[in-house]
């Protein structure tokens, strides 16, 4: 007879998952064992396998589920019936809100993905490859003949990722720069440049 699932399987499900991501970000992936994440999340060892057959399977959640999540959001702000320019802003805005949020989650996407075996590794890489081409397709709006050439695409697609990814690495949205400030000054450096130095209007 299968067994029954309770009522909070789901909510005992993402707990672990962020006691697990904060172990690793803290850890390292290698540096932590399922008894470490069983006692931070004050349970038997038996019951955290209950819901993951191994760390593996808890890695592979973690990012996995990060990224669909942005990807949801994303693509919601690409699909928005407004200017390029004002989508590529909410984009930017969203991207970095999440990131502060789940520092964690984004840490270990960053430094651990690498332990993942390659076919779980590919599914992960192909989820980012969705991202990015969110990126590309709001790039060519905001200036097409810039995007033009296919070999200049992924290459500004992935400086701007890569300006806001490492950022993550320093940045701690208790700071004297707030989420919302970080994202208007990331949007506005990348479209209009440095040395256009107006201040950007944030939301």
């Amino acid at each position: 007879m299968a067994r029954v699932r309770a009522d909070d399987y789901d909510d005992k499900k993402q707990s672990m998952l962020d006691r697990a991501a904060a172990l690793f970000a803290r850890k390292g992936f290698d540096g932590t064992t399922m008894i470490d994440v069983a006692d931070a999340c004050g349970a038997s060892k038996s019951l955290l396998y209950h819901y993951f057959g191994g760390k593996e399977d808890l890695l592979f959640a973690i990012v996995s589920e990060h990224i669909k999540a942005q990807s949801a959001e994303l693509s919601g702000i690409v699909d928005l019936p407004l200017p390029a320019e004002e989508r590529f802003a909410r984009f930017i805005a969203a991207f970095v809100e999440r990131a502060a949020d789940s520092r964690n989650e984004h840490l270990v996407l960053m430094n651990d993905l690498k332990f993942l075996p390659q076919a779980r590794q590919a599914q992960v890489r192909k989820l980012q490859t969705r991202l990015v081409g969110l990126m590309i397709a709001l790039l060519k709006e905001i200036n097409p003949g810039l995007m033009k050439p296919a070999k200049v695409q992924a290459p500004y697609a992935m400086l701007l990722f890569g300006m806001i990814i490492w950022t993550f690495t320093w940045y701690q949205k208790t700071g004297a720069l707030s989420p919302a400030e970080l994202a208007a000054r990331i949007s506005h450096l990348f479209v209009h440049g440095f040395k256009d130095g107006r201040l950007p209007a944030i939301r």
